[in-house]
């Protein structure tokens, strides 16, 4: 009678760890020198599955050309979305296609907002652009304490890039760390953005005086200086580029979650 086999047995194999597209994609994406193309498929089939930060990677590569044909238009709209479900990479991107017009009409406020809402989920390069909106007034009035703070807290989340000219006096300095503390709370970021544009808003219309109407002139014939101001008001808008000084971007290659 053959004796039992006591000897150990073997243990199954480990199952083998499952694949994250986006961080496959990234990988490729951020490798040196990078790999586009197999970005851009790790990036489509981590945006099937339902990822918003994919979904995202996958409009950059369409807005710039990275390993996909570019396509600004179908890059927006994969933008958008992305953005809806809640992606900051979406959110940010959005903002640059709605603040240089690509893939559609240009729209500054809502790139500005666009960029409050990937700064409040810590995306770094987007805190820095969101400063230069409102140092430069770009779709906003100028507000260049908040912006000073947010430059900082953009350095404080591990964004390179430093604006060029832009000083902290030493009058301003409690003031401006005070406001980067409140600003990297992300419950906070939008409503205090959004509290200091109204009183902006209201200190600049209490510091313009009415025109007054000594003669009783008609608020018809108040018009015409009403539209010449609209008229300003507008070329302001599209002369922008001109009228401002320029202002850095983050860039398209930059990732920070």
């Amino acid at each position: 009678m053959n004796s039992p086999d006591l000897g150990v047995e073997p243990s199954p194999p480990a199952a083998m760890p499952a694949i994250n597209p986006l961080q496959h994609g990234l990988a490729l994406f951020q490798a040196s020198p990078p790999d586009h193309a197999r970005a851009a498929s790790w990036f489509r089939a981590a945006a099937d599955a339902g990822d918003a930060d994919g979904l995202a990677m996958l409009g950059l590569c369409q807005l710039e050309g990275l390993g996909l044909p570019a396509d600004p238009v179908q890059a927006r709209s994969l933008l958008e979305l992305a953005a809806a479900r809640g992606s900051a990479i979406g959110h940010f991107q959005l903002g640059r296609t709605l603040l240089t017009a690509r893939g559609g009409p240009g729209d500054e406020e809502r790139g500005l907002w666009a960029y409050v809402a990937a700064a409040a989920k810590g995306h770094a390069e987007a805190s820095f652009n969101l400063a230069n909106c409102l140092h430069a007034g770009v779709g906003c009035l100028p507000d260049r304490l908040a912006a000073k703070a947010l430059y900082l807290r953009s350095r404080a989340l591990g964004c390179p890039l430093r604006p060029q000219g832009v000083l902290v006096q030493r009058r301003e300095l409690k003031a401006v760390r005070t406001l980067a503390q409140r600003f990297a709370d992300p419950d906070r970021l939008l409503y205090l953005v959004r509290e200091r544009q109204q009183e902006l808003a209201l200190v600049q219309a209490i510091a313009q005086p009415r025109p007054r109407d000594r003669r009783g002139v008609t608020e018809t014939r108040l018009k015409p200086w009403r539209l010449a101001a609209g008229v300003v008001a507008a070329m302001a808008g599209t002369l922008g580029q001109y009228l401002r000084p320029a202002s850095g971007d983050a860039g398209p290659t930059t990732i920070n979650f």
